[in-house]
């Protein structure tokens, strides 16, 4: 049986990814888990090395090292638009309401930048104010507070943290689907590992074609694995008194899978230009990262992407 080594961070990644790992063991594959440290994560310069096999996230991020030379590949994406919902103060019922008034941003990740972008391609730019709020202040997805006292009138939040909001008297505004890709499970690898273990990668990827169905399809296994694998990451971050806590996180994140795990077009597009600085009032960092160096206008993304390992897999299953 072969093996690959794996790296994530994020503990919302933990229940797709140790399901992946159940499923990949019937491609006869063993998928090691690394969980990085959010102070030194070495995610570009552990898998240049070969310290690491594949990096789990932060696919937007990465294209600028792609960019520079670093020859990452992208190979499958389980989740390819915006997951998170927009919630909002009693003054906003519908998206054209934001107009006037101000949007609380989250000071972390590609939610600093997402919002931006998506008022730009709404024609609301000039007309809502960003306001970043930096999670040293407010909490982990906790901006959501600036609207609950007045200061701000809406905001983005993930389903996963939005019970509190919710329950602090803010609403849920309908917004059209909008695409971005790397939010949530984003497997990135380097071309000589494709080059020489060509095998194992489509085993990986026909894996989280099966691991996507088993998500969506089989309960029981996911909630089994959540309470047995990884319940002691997920309460890190989340309250789970019960298993009723349990399930309703499982749902949430049943429910933002794609059918496949193949990026959109459209989403593709959205993480350049959220890396190109494109976002309509691109807030700054009190500190520089690779995520604000802007990509050269000749980059195109689609040289990092692999589908190849995709096709074949639907191949297989008949479409």
């Amino acid at each position: 049986m072969s093996s690959l080594n794996v790296l994530y961070r994020d503990v919302d990644r933990a229940p797709y990814l140790f399901t992946l790992r159940a499923v990949a063991k019937r491609h006869d594959l063993d998928l090691n888990f690394e969980r990085s440290s959010p102070a030194n994560p070495g995610w570009a310069d552990r898998l240049e090395r070969g310290d690491v096999d594949f990096l789990a996230e932060n696919y937007w991020g990465l294209q600028t090292f792609r960019a520079r030379g670093s020859p990452f590949i992208t190979v499958a994406s389980v989740v390819n638009h915006m997951t998170e919902k927009l919630l909002a103060n009693a003054s906003v019922t519908s998206v054209d309401d934001l107009r006037g008034k101000k949007l609380a941003v989250r000071g972390a990740g590609p939610q600093v930048f997402l919002p931006g972008l998506w008022l730009k391609d709404l024609g609301l730019a000039r007309d809502v104010e960003q306001v970043v709020i930096s999670e040293q202040e407010a909490g982990r997805w906790g901006h959501w507070k600036k609207v609950a006292n007045g200061e701000c009138a809406a905001c983005f939040m993930t389903t996963l943290y939005s019970a509190e909001p919710l329950a602090a008297g803010l609403h849920e505004v309908p917004y059209d689907r909008y695409y971005f890709e790397g939010m949530n499970v984003t497997l990135t690898t380097t071309e000589q590992l494709i080059r020489e273990r060509r095998a194992d990668v489509q085993s990986l990827v026909n894996a989280t074609f099966d691991a996507t169905e088993t998500f969506r399809g089989d309960a029981p296994m996911l909630l089994k694995i959540m309470r047995e694998e990884c319940l002691d990451q997920l309460k890190e971050h989340f309250d789970i008194p019960d298993d009723r806590r349990l399930e309703s996180l499982y749902e949430i994140l049943r429910d933002e899978l794609a059918e496949y795990p193949v990026p959109a077009p459209e989403g593709i597009l959205n993480a350049l230009r959220v890396v190109r600085g494109e976002s309509a009032g691109r807030p700054q960092r009190e500190t520089h990262t690779y995520e604000d160096d802007v990509l050269p206008p000749s980059f195109n993304p689609l040289l990092m992407w692999d589908l190849s390992f995709a096709r074949e897999a639907l191949r297989t299953r008949g479409r």
